[in-house]
């Protein structure tokens, strides 16, 4: 590890190999009202086209956190750049970007802030991609559940390749105490 430009710590092993299966996606609406959780909802071709994401994959996760709030904190281990896009909605129009994060170079586990910030909100879409030519290709993504966990949390965790089932690419943790 360089000392000039330290990098994160990211423990991605454990990412290495998971199950997949595309998730169902319903509309955000459907997933109003459930509990602190992560869910894969659709969203509309405006958002998309707005954030100029694209792929076979395309999709949001609903994040409802609960009413304290949580510490968000992005890590990568990637030879694409990544990307965590993090809004208020997914209203085109009115979505607003909480947070914007992308990998600084290949193989770079820093996406974001290296210790995390703070969300007040108790509901925010999160979308992991991965950079191609002048856009972003939506990543699969799988759910951690870590609400058993001391501190409780759950993660985003995502593959932006295919053909293997490494879910370590753009990770967005969600931690509370």
């Amino acid at each position: 590890m360089s000392k000039r430009f330290p990098i994160p710590a990211f423990d991605y092993e454990r990412f290495k190999n998971m199950d997949w299966a595309p998730p169902a996606l319903p509309a955000p609406a459907a997933g109003a009202g459930k509990g602190v959780g992560a869910y894969p909802v659709a969203a509309d071709a405006a958002f998309y086209e707005r954030f100029r994401l694209r792929g076979p994959h395309q999709h949001a996760v609903m994040c409802v956190l609960p009413k304290g709030g949580a510490r968000l904190v992005g890590r990568s281990h990637a030879w694409a750049i990544q990307y965590a896009l993090i809004v208020d909605s997914l209203d085109a129009a009115a979505a607003k970007v909480l947070y914007e994060w992308k990998t600084p170079r290949p193989m770079n586990t820093r996406l974001g802030p290296d210790n995390g910030v703070a969300l007040a909100t108790e509901v925010v879409y999160a979308v992991c991609a991965h950079r191609y030519a002048d856009y972003w290709i939506v990543n699969r993504t799988l759910i951690d559940d870590r609400r058993a966990a001391t501190p409780p949390g759950y993660a985003v965790t995502s593959t932006s390749d295919d053909s293997i089932n490494d879910f370590h690419a753009c990770n967005l943790s969600f931690s509370w105490s």
